[in-house]
């Protein structure tokens, strides 16, 4: 067939290919997809000091100022777990995208091909040269189809003549429904998916872990540094006591000094080990934080409660709501489900395939000369059913596992919200009367000091009363750690961490 008017039609057919090959090497990633289902804070890149420089008790590094949510963002930031754990979901991510790059390919492709021939017939003898170049462009997309466009370039000669000859051609196969091919790339996607899912949620999990043990610890330092600023002020008021004693010389006081000097000792003692073991938790808040042991550490101890106000089923809702482990699952299980409907309708594999070939205008023996060529079809094959039925069963169970740990992640979602607010009620409550009560104790022990130095009162039941003060300073000082813990937790059963770190 040679016209000049179809020339240009199938040229006009490959250029719309093309467009098409080139704007399905556009599309987002699927982890830039994925990002947007289920956001999470990623940790600042921050330099790691050489363990020369980091791991000593000398002070000569950065100061930092401890508070809660200072803690939960340094914590994030900085330790290395969380940062460990956050590199290997971004491995997996990175691995996925890699699989699904490569079977979603774009190939440049140049091919260069010369070949001769020779035929003899009596005396005669006749050779022909055919040399070829073709630059062409092949595209895979991800759900199986396949496309191929080119221009190329043909110079043949025979003894008699010679021609030269450009042409473009092009080759499209896609499968339609049901296609085997689809069913079984779409049940490796899903396997895939799974992975980084569960890479997803084991950073989720660290990074909660982490953040509610950093705030553990900051507690565990606060109320150590209360305990011992109480212990200091008990031995205090002991040694003023032992001073008072020796200006009493109207009686024999002997006895009186050294029962002062052996409670001096035992609250002495107190002193220095709790010194010591603070000393210990300050390293470890270090640790946990991810700070250089080297630096400076300044604890501020403010009111941190973002679940003032709210009832059980608010917190409740608020955090099957935005809980990521939860959007996690969710998207898990959405896939199984389409994994499912596929294998479901794949009992037929029908694949549409078009190709064609189409000469410009040639020079030599080939000027004036334009042929073209189109060929279409299907391909039907029936799937095996085993290949079905076991995509099919996979497909179930997977989402009936997703749907489960959706449902094990409500169920402690409730129960580890309905304990902490209870207790951060309750705790704080018995923690504030103890507060207004104290005033109570301190009165109590400075008119029995008035009262001792009157003869009224016998040494053992002064130092009773002063040390009923202390147990009740340390009291309270222990509910206020109690009620910091218990709001860790609700931190870490809300996913309140991840919302905190959003606002940072």
């Amino acid at each position: 067939m040679t016209t000049d008017r179809n020339a240009f039609q199938f040229p006009t057919l490959l250029c719309c290919l093309a467009g098409m090959m080139l704007n399905g090497c556009v599309g987002p990633l699927p982890s830039d997809r994925l990002a947007r289902e289920v956001t999470l804070p990623k940790p600042r890149k921050s330099e790691t000091l050489p363990a020369a420089e980091r791991l000593t008790d000398e002070n000569h590094g950065d100061t930092y100022e401890l508070s809660p949510l200072s803690v939960i963002s340094l914590a994030f930031d900085l330790q290395p777990d969380i940062k460990s754990s956050y590199e290997r979901f971004k491995s997996e991510e990175a691995r996925y995208d890699f699989f699904y790059v490569s079977r979603d390919s774009f190939t440049p492709r140049i091919t260069v091909a010369n070949s001769f021939a020779e035929d003899r017939a009596n005396e005669s003898v006749t050779r022909d040269r055919d040399h070829t170049v073709f630059l062409s462009a092949e595209k895979d997309f991800f759900d199986t189809t396949e496309m191929e466009v080119g221009l190329g370039f043909r110079s043949e000669a025979t003894d008699q003549a010679i021609g030269d000859q450009p042409y473009v051609a092009a080759k499209l196969r896609y499968p339609l429904w049901g296609s085997r091919e689809k069913l079984e790339r779409t049940s490796e996607d899903i396997f895939r998916q799974n992975e980084l899912n569960d890479a997803q949620l084991a950073y989720i999990q660290q990074a909660r872990s982490r953040l509610e043990r950093a705030l553990f610890k900051y507690h565990e330092v606060v109320f150590l540094r209360r305990q011992l600023a109480n212990l200091e002020r008990w031995q205090s008021d002991l040694d003023k006591l032992a001073g008072r004693i020796q200006t009493v010389d109207a009686r024999d006081m002997t006895s009186d000094e050294e029962r002062v000097a052996a409670e001096l000792i035992r609250v002495s003692a107190s002193v220095r080990n709790q010194t010591g073991w603070h000393k210990i938790q300050l390293a470890r808040l270090r640790a946990v934080c991810g700070i250089p042991f080297n630096s400076s550490v300044e604890i501020l101890v403010e009111p941190f409660n973002p679940f003032e106000g709210a009832t059980h089923q608010e917190l409740l809702q608020a955090s099957l709501a935005t809980d990521p482990e939860i959007a996690t699952l969710k998207n898990a299980m959405r896939n199984a489900e389409v994994q499912l409907d596929l294998a479901r309708r794949g009992k037929w594999d029908v694949a549409l395939f078009v190709a064609g070939e189409s000469d410009l205008e040639g020079r030599g023996e080939s000027e004036g000369v334009s042929d073209w060529s189109i060929s279409a079809g299907f391909d039907v094959s029936a799937v095996d059913q085993r290949v079905t039925e076991s995509l099919t069963r996979q497909a179930r169970a997977n989402i009936a596992r997703f749907n489960q740990a959706i449902v094990a992640r409500e169920d402690r979602i409730f129960t580890e919200t309905l304990e902490p607010i209870v207790r951060i009620e309750t705790l704080g409550m018995s923690r504030d009367e103890l507060t207004d009560n104290l005033s109570r104790y301190e009165e109590d022990y400075a008119s029995g000091l008035e009262d001792y130095l009157a003869t009224e009162l016998n040494i053992d039941d002064l130092l009773t009363r002063r040390e009923d003060l202390y147990e009740q300073q340390n009291e309270i000082a222990r509910l206020s750690q109690l009620v910091g813990f218990n709001i860790a937790e609700l931190c870490s059963a809300t996913g309140k961490f991840f919302e905190l770190l959003k606002q940072d």
